[in-house]
C-alpha cells in the first residue's frame, strides 16, 4: 500500500520536457526517486516525509498523451476549445497514523475520471509561453483493487501557465496553476464525515455538504539534461471557508505538498512524435 501511495502521488505532477518538440520520441520509459513531504490529507495538521523509488513514462500520441503528471485523450476539438478525457488518482489515508482519525477506518486510494474542457487563452508569438483555462469534472471512485465504489464528484476549474525551457531560463520549464476546488457531499464525507460509531470526546458527529472545497496553487519546475529529468514541485491548498471546515477531522487550513523528482530515462522509441502535443 505504501508503494501504491507514492505512485498515486507522482501522477499529480505535470512535467514538461526540455527537448525540442520536433525531436521528441513517441514514448520513453525511466526510473528514479521521489522524496516529498505532505499532510496526511487536506485538513490534517500532521505531515510526513516520504522517499520512494518510482517508474516514469511518457507517451506522445496524436489522440492520447500520457506522462507522469497526466493522461489525456481528445474527445472533441473546436479550434481553441478542446474537450478531453481527464483522469487522476488520489492517495490512501492510514487512520492509525493520524491523531484526528484514530480508531476510524483507513481510506483506500481513489481514481477520478470525467470530461475536461480546455480553452486556449493565450500563446506567445515565439511559442514559448501558454495560458489555458481548464475545467475538469470527474466522478471519484475508491478501490483497493478488490472492489470499486463510487464516492462522489470533484471539480477544479483553473488557469494554467506553461513555459517551455529556454536559454533565458537556463533550460528550466515552468508549470503554474491556480484553481478553485468543488466537491460533492459524498466526496467531502469520505474525508470529513464522522458516523455515530466514530464519535468520542472531542470528535462529534458530522456530515458535510457539497460546495466549495478550497483554493489550490501548484508550481512545477523541470529541467532535462540529456536523459536525466530534475523536477522540484510545490502544491498549496488554502482550505479556509470550505464547506467541511466544521468537521472535527479538519484542523489545518493549509495543505502543502513539496518535493523533488529525479528521473533517468533509459529507454525510448526509435519513432519520433509526429503530431503536436495537445496542450504544450
Amino acid at each position: 500500500m505504501r508503494i501504491l501511495s507514492f505512485l498515486l502521488l507522482f501522477l499529480y505532477l505535470p512535467l514538461l520536457s526540455a527537448k525540442e518538440e520536433s525531436k521528441l520520441p513517441l514514448w520513453e520509459f525511466g526510473v528514479g526517486a521521489l522524496p516529498f513531504r505532505s499532510n496526511h490529507y487536506r485538513g490534517s495538521p500532521q505531515s510526513k516525509l516520504f522517499t520512494f523509488p518510482l517508474a516514469a513514462y511518457v507517451y506522445r500520441g496524436k489522440n492520447v498523451e500520457a506522462e507522469n503528471g497526466y493522461i489525456r485523450g481528445h474527445i472533441v476539438r473546436f479550434d481553441d476549445v478542446v474537450i478531453d478525457l481527464s483522469f487522476s488518482l488520489g492517495l490512501p489515508v492510514n487512520s492509525d497514523a493520524d491523531r484526528l482519525r484514530q480508531g476510524m477506518r483507513d481510506l483506500d486510494p481513489t481514481f477520478e475520471l470525467g470530461p475536461m474542457i480546455r480553452y486556449y487563452l493565450w500563446k506567445s508569438k515565439d511559442g514559448q509561453h501558454f495560458v489555458n483555462l481548464e475545467m475538469p469534472y470527474r466522478a471519484v471512485y475508491a478501490t483497493n483493487l478488490q472492489y470499486i465504489d463510487h464516492v462522489g464528484y470533484y471539480s477544479i476549474p483553473y488557469v494554467n501557465y506553461l513555459s517551455r525551457p529556454s536559454p533565458e531560463t537556463f533550460g528550466w520549464s515552468v508549470d503554474a496553476s491556480l484553481g478553485i476546488q468543488y466537491g460533492s457531499s459524498g466526496f467531502h464525507n469520505r474525508f470529513y464525515n464522522v458516523d455515530t460509531k466514530d464519535v468520542k470526546p472531542g470528535r462529534g458527529y458530522y456530515h458535510s455538504e457539497s460546495g466549495y472545497s478550497g483554493t489550490q496553487l501548484a508550481l512545477v519546475f523541470s529541467k532535462r539534461v540529456k536523459d536525466v529529468l530534475v523536477t522540484p514541485f510545490f502544491r498549496w491548498d488554502y482550505l479556509d471557508g470550505a464547506v467541511y471546515n466544521k468537521s472535527p477531522l479538519y484542523k489545518n487550513p493549509n495543505f502543502t505538498m513539496y518535493g523533488l523528482a529525479l528521473i533517468w530515462y533509459f529507454a525510448k522509441s526509435k519513432e519520433d512524435q509526429t503530431a503536436r502535443t495537445m496542450v504544450k
